[in-house]
């Protein structure tokens, strides 16, 4: 018999097999939910709801107790009718009428408006009373300090005064400044151009002070120097008018905006409270300013040296000496006699103003218009 024989022909007419479908396999999937189910136990291992069953025995732990849960004598006392029982139980029990209750205070009720100034300025700088060594050492420090306000901002509020004193005393209890009042005031005075305020070098003292506004400034000179904090600009170290932003303006931290002024303090450590600790010397110097104020008029004029170049030098000629006055009248020449310095007093006789001319230079005893009205107040 012959034997069958079976061809299979590939017929060209059949489809192509269908290409696979882009994205993840079936193994992928299986995977993924083997990953869940090992996550899923393993969670439910760790949050203790299976340790209970059978399988994984219970549970169990130890715990050393150092105390009596239940104290006999001291049940007794807290179970006593009156005093007098509990004495007799424990004879060490404090006398209750030893303790004034009656004198108890309250704390004072926190003020909203307080905090929301404290979160937006940073906190308030701690009260620090600064004592000269002598009183001449004291008298300087409230003549410099006095002479800040006044140039700075004579024009200015209350606050806006105390809100320089405060940049003041911050920096003289910051060690990157002079632990001085008249060092931190008229620092770098002694060279035109390159002093921390600017009424120290731009001849502004050249004009005697208002009595008015230099004893304001002087009774909140007082009141700084005696501890006064002014919160409303924490830990600034720096201002600035409005007018202007400064290009340092931008690598310190903004605390608030008093009167005229816009008051900056340090970023990072140097700029918290644990950073102004630096002591006071005690001992004040010589006020400025320590570049003469006829030198002052004469570079605005440009008829000196450039700004920071150091003092000006001899001029050829007959030496004419300059006038020896103070910059400014101290406060204590301000006051009458068996008053205290910075308080009101009666009306003095008028006396002619200092002149701070000088023959060797021309223009020395006029002010810049700019400067001229530098004191009165805005109305």
């Amino acid at each position: 018999m012959k034997p069958e024989l079976h061809l299979t022909a590939r017929s060209a007419w059949l489809d192509p097999p269908p290409p696979k479908r882009a994205g993840p396999d079936r193994s992928f999937w299986t995977a993924l939910a083997a990953a869940v189910i090992v996550a899923s136990l393993g969670l439910a291992l760790a949050s203790g709801r299976l340790r209970d069953y059978a399988p994984f025995g219970p549970y169990s732990v130890s715990v050393p107790l150092t105390f009596k849960p239940y104290d006999p004598a001291r049940w007794a006392i807290m179970n006593a009718g009156d005093y007098e029982d509990a004495l007799k139980i424990d004879p060490t029990l404090p006398d209750p009428n030893s303790v004034g209750y009656a004198d108890a205070t309250a704390l004072p009720p926190v003020d909203p408006a307080a905090l929301r100034d404290e979160a937006f300025v940073g906190p308030p700088a701690k009260s620090y009373v600064f004592r000269g060594v002598t009183p001449l050492d004291r008298e300087r420090a409230h003549y410099c300090l006095t002479a800040a306000i006044y140039y700075e901002a004579a024009s200015e509020t209350d606050d806006g005064m105390r809100g320089v004193a405060q940049v003041i005393i911050n920096r003289a209890r910051h060690p990157s400044f002079p632990n001085t009042i008249c060092g931190v005031v008229f620092q770098g005075s002694q060279r035109a151009g390159v002093c921390q305020f600017t009424f120290s070098c731009d001849g502004a003292m050249a004009r005697a002070p208002s009595k008015p506004n230099w004893l304001r400034a002087s009774r909140i000179a007082s009141a700084a120097l005696g501890g006064y904090v002014f919160p409303k600009v924490g830990l600034a170290t720096h201002y600035h008018t409005q007018a202007i932003w400064p290009r340092w303006g931008k690598s310190l931290v903004m605390t608030n905006i008093v009167g005229a002024h816009i008051f900056h303090r340090w970023r990072g450590r140097w700029g918290m409270p644990d950073a102004f600790r630096a002591p006071y010397l005690g001992r004040e110097p010589v006020p400025g300013p320590y570049l003469p104020v006829a030198q002052q008029l004469a570079i605005l004029k440009g008829q000196g040296i450039a700004p920071g170049a150091g003092p000006l030098p001899a001029v050829a000629g007959a030496a004419v000496p300059l006038p020896d006055v103070a910059p400014a009248p101290t406060p204590s020449a301000m006051a009458q006699q068996g008053r205290e310095t910075g308080t009101p007093t009666a009306q003095a006789p008028v006396t002619p103003p200092v002149t701070y001319s000088d023959p060797r230079l021309n223009q020395s005893g006029q002010i810049k218009e700019e400067f001229s009205k530098s004191g009165e107040w805005i109305r």
